[in-house]
């Protein structure tokens, strides 16, 4: 017999207005937003402990504003500060120089730069700090990407739930501050990879899922378009990973093909929507990057394979390892212990664990063997900054084991077993080795291992409420301590150096910067970097850029100037190749000091007018610069540059310019004598020191026979590293040269007023021995000099309009002549005369120049990036593919919904 519940009691119920059902409901709900609640706790830890740990260790080391350093070392220091000026300055004043630049080097296109450095959502933090706040505003981003990369990670276990609680912020850490984050912390356009990878992965399960399959094409559009060099080498691993997961996922798989043919049709529509950078970017690398792949390769290994296991240990990285050193994969004692965890997990199948080995030991192989280390690195070894996927290996450890031990509270006798044994090999090996790892110093060792005992502790005695909380504060020591240990070793330039600089050029340009529809190039004596004018905003002539045009390179060494792979510094110019190139202004420093830090000495600017300058800068003007077009002789098309002879190829240029083949303006000085001292004749213009402990000095006595600027070429072999084998002097006054170059170099030695003055040249040997490569003595004929400069200047290309993508203006050709530019002839320049197309020339295979008919002529020339059209009507229909797959799946969702609550 069922007792039926009194009156009273629904009555009570009723009272109350809540039924059982409701509150259950209502506990359900409260039970969401309590786990809601610990999420956005959990993903705040994973975003703000990492930027804390990076603030703090900032602060330490007084970088401004906490003090007088800065951020700024290595690269971020010699170049992305400079482009992240031009950055600013592009998007607030000169929207133009976007696609070409006057300010990249004598020119170049910058589509390539923003696609490898610039284009980062990051770096909108950039308009926000003007001058010396720049390296502010750096800070800034690199703590945000730092920041988000731990915030995505999280996201990442939590979507996927292969960790809960306190290890998600703490495998977070490890995973936004791992070896290859700090070790390229300078190099902060690569750490967009690192944000985006995890929700790139997220996207890729939604595909095994067959959900949301709209978030993998998008995310790997944003890291192709973020950093399309980072972009690639996740590419390669976006194919493991489906991979691994269609392997792991097999059994749920109920279209496979499908799923397969899924993953490669969104990987092609997320390279489509990535195309208007990619595909403009892939031709400038054609021209640029890809002039240097390498041609040849060995099949070996560069190392032993447990030459890595220091890196394991904190502080496993210094200045040394930039260049050259073996990965950086730090990842912490928890995820070393989870990983081996991994392969002792029960609840993980075998068939799992098979492919996890054979990914991994793929990406062991690669860290070693030469060729697949060039494959990942897309067939150019790298210039500094080794092994730049070890982030890939670093997140595949951190993901495997966080899988390891999601289930796990203490660890099995197996795995404390193994763990001892793995950790001890790690720290035995070491330690007895410890003399063949520069990096490695014994109390990085001590402290690797007290952490190491810490967490082995953790793991074997049971503490249900305070372990995983535990295992985050010892992780968050544990990866704080590896930043310091890390960074401490590395120098970082001081903020007043930086600033001082600056503000002491700005200074002196600030009356000379061309003024609307002009153009003329600046050129100077000293440098902070090769990208001073993206940093203070003027045309120059240096540049260092890893998208350079080569061709700029190679003609700059031809005319006697520091030039290399990747970079120009307009040195050793003449007053003649000053004319030539368009360079209205010298900036001289005034005495050296450690601000303005000279690299050349230019004795005959005291030839050019001297202007109004500042207490540390001298200005030159001069009289005789020829515009950025001007009428010329075509002889000039025929003009072949010689290697190695900058003063007959400068020679060869006035005479092709002037249509003349007799006229030369640098002659040789023919009665030179040179006297040795404590020297000893080798042969080949080869000579060591007689006596080593005493110095050795190759003397030059001359006598001018006129006020002509002299000028003394030197070969490579005075060079060696960057370091000059011996200073030079003239007379008493000290001259500067750099070091820098692999080329003949144009030396300038005297100026001014000098006739019948008798000279002497001194050499002192700063090592002990010296060739005397490519040497030789010339002066300018100032007469034919200024000549030839008032004949070119009768018909300049006057200008009406002057962009840095469009220049036009009116020249009165005398007769049957060209139009000779100092515009590099690139791709993407166009030329119309008088309204009609017309096809330029290529001349000294570096300049535009243009064939016209006697006459007045109007001249425009346009800049369109190459197969950025193209490449924006690709993106365009991708995107719009994507929108109607995307409309297509959620109409599939809607059409199921009411199946599912049936």
């Amino acid at each position: 017999m069922i007792k039926l519940k009194s009156k009273k009691f629904y009555q009570t119920n009723n009272y109350y207005g809540v039924s059982l059902n409701v509150r259950k409901r209502e506990k359900k709900s409260s039970r969401k937003i309590s786990d809601s609640q610990n999420t956005r706790l959990l993903q705040l830890l994973s975003f703000a402990l990492p930027i804390l740990i990076l603030l703090g260790y900032f602060a330490y080391r007084k970088m401004f504003p906490f003090g007088n350093s800065s951020i700024l070392t290595v690269d971020l220091g010699q170049q992305y500060v400079d482009f992240y000026s031009f950055y600013r300055n592009t998007l607030l004043h000169h929207f133009s120089q976007f696609f070409y630049s006057f300010q990249n080097a004598i020119g170049g296109s910058m589509w390539g730069t923003w696609a490898y450095y610039l284009f980062s959502p990051f770096n909108l933090v950039l308009l926000f700090t003007p001058g010396k706040w720049i390296t502010f505003g750096i800070m800034l981003i690199t703590v945000l990407k730092v920041g988000c990369s731990g915030w995505a990670f999280s996201k990442l276990l939590l979507k996927e739930k292969w960790q809960k609680g306190f290890l998600i912020p703490a495998f977070s850490i490890a995973y936004a501050l791992n070896g290859f984050v700090v070790a390229n912390i300078l190099n902060i356009m690569w750490l967009d990879a690192l944000v985006f990878l995890p929700l790139m992965i997220i996207g890729i399960e939604n595909l095994i899922e067959r959900k949301s399959m709209w978030v993998y094409p998008v995310f790997l559009a944003i890291i192709l378009v973020t950093n399309y060099y980072m972009g690639y080498m996740i590419c390669i691993f976006a194919v493991l990973y489906f991979a691994w997961t269609y392997v792991r996922n097999s059994e749920k798989i109920q279209e496979k093909w499908k799923t397969i043919g899924s993953f490669i049709g969104r990987s092609l529509l997320g390279a489509g929507m990535a195309a208007v950078v990619l595909l403009p970017t892939f031709f400038n690398i054609m021209q640029t990057k890809a002039q240097y792949n390498t041609k040849s390769f060995q099949w070996k290994f560069d190392y032993s394979p447990w030459k890595i296991l220091p890196k394991f240990l904190v502080g496993g990285f210094n200045f040394d390892q930039m260049p050259k050193g073996t990965p950086n994969i730090f990842v912490g004692t928890l995820v070393l212990i989870g990983f081996i965890c991994y392969f002792t997990c029960k609840e993980i199948k075998l068939k799992e664990k098979i492919a996890t080995i054979v990914v991994s030991a793929f990406f062991v192989v690669s860290l070693c063997y030469q060729p697949l280390d060039l494959f990942w690195h897309a067939m150019q070894f790298p210039v500094w900054y080794p092994y730049r996927f070890s982030y890939i290996v670093c997140f595949w450890m951190i993901l495997i084991a966080a899988r390891g031990l999601l289930k796990i509270t203490r660890l099995s006798r197996l795995q404390l077993m193994l763990s001892v044994i793995v950790l001890g090999v790690i720290v035995e090996y070491s330690f007895y080795n410890i003399k063949k790892f520069g990096f490695l110093k014994s109390t990085n060792i001590v402290i690797s291992s007290v952490i190491i005992i810490g967490f082995l502790i953790l793991f074997s005695v049971p503490m249900k409420k305070w372990f995983k909380l535990s295992l985050l504060a010892l992780t968050t020591v544990e990866m704080g301590a590896n930043v310091a240990l890390s960074l401490n070793p590395i120098d970082y330039v001081k903020q007043s150096d930086f600033a001082g600089f600056i503000s002491n050029l700005n200074t002196a340009l600030d009356g000379i910067r061309p003024g609307k529809n002009e153009f003329y190039r600046i050129g100077k004596t000293f440098e902070r970097s090769k990208d001073d004018p993206m940093q203070c905003n003027f045309y120059g002539t240096d540049e260092f850029n890893s998208m350079m045009d080569p061709k700029t390179s190679n003609f700059m060494n031809e005319i006697g100037d520091s030039s290399g792979d990747n970079y120009t510094g307009y040195s050793n110019g003449t007053l003649f190749s000053d004319s030539f190139l368009g360079i209205k202004y010298m900036l001289n420093q005034t005495s050296d000091t450690s601000v303005l830090s000279p690299y050349s000495t230019r004795l005959d600017l005291s030839n050019d007018n001297l202007v109004n300058g500042t207490n540390t800068i001298n200005i030159y003007k001069n009289p005789y610069v020829l515009p950025i077009g001007f009428a010329a002789s075509p002889d000039i098309l025929n003009v072949k540059l010689q290697s190695a002879q900058p003063i007959q190829n400068q020679n060869m240029i006035a005479a092709g310019l002037a249509g003349n083949k007799k006229l030369k303006l640098f002659k040789s000085y023919k009665d030179l004598s040179v006297v040795y001292s404590n020297l000893k004749d080798e042969g080949n213009n080869t000579y060591t020191k007689v006596d080593g402990n005493q110095d050795a000095t190759i003397q030059m006595p001359f006598t001018p026979k006129n006020n002509d600027p002299y000028y003394l070429t030197i070969g490579p072999a005075f060079a060696n590293n960057g370091n000059l084998n011996c200073s030079f002097t003239i007379g008493d006054q000290q001259l500067t040269q750099t070091g820098d170059f692999n080329s003949p170099m144009i030396l300038n030695i005297t100026g001014g007023d000098q006739k019948d003055q008798k000279k002497t040249l001194t050499m002192t040997l700063t090592n002990n021995s010296l060739q005397l490569d490519s040497f030789g003595l010339y002066h300018l004929d100032m007469s034919k000099y200024k000549s030839l400069m008032n004949d070119l200047n009768e018909h300049p290309l006057k200008l009406d309009h002057f962009s840095n993508t469009k220049i036009s203006g009116t020249i009165d050709v005398p007769k049957h002549e060209l139009i000779m530019t100092t515009i590099p002839a690139q791709t993407g320049w166009h030329v119309k005369v008088d309204g009609k197309t017309v096809k330029p020339k290529k001349v000294l295979d570096e300049f535009l120049a243009v064939p016209v008919s006697a006459g007045k002529h109007q001249v425009t020339f346009t800049y369109r990036t190459p197969y950025l059209f193209l490449g924006a009507i690709v993106s365009v229909v991708s995107i719009g593919i994507l929108v109607v797959l995307k409309k297509k799946e959620d109409s599939t969702v809607r059409q199921s919904e009411p199946e599912t609550t049936k």
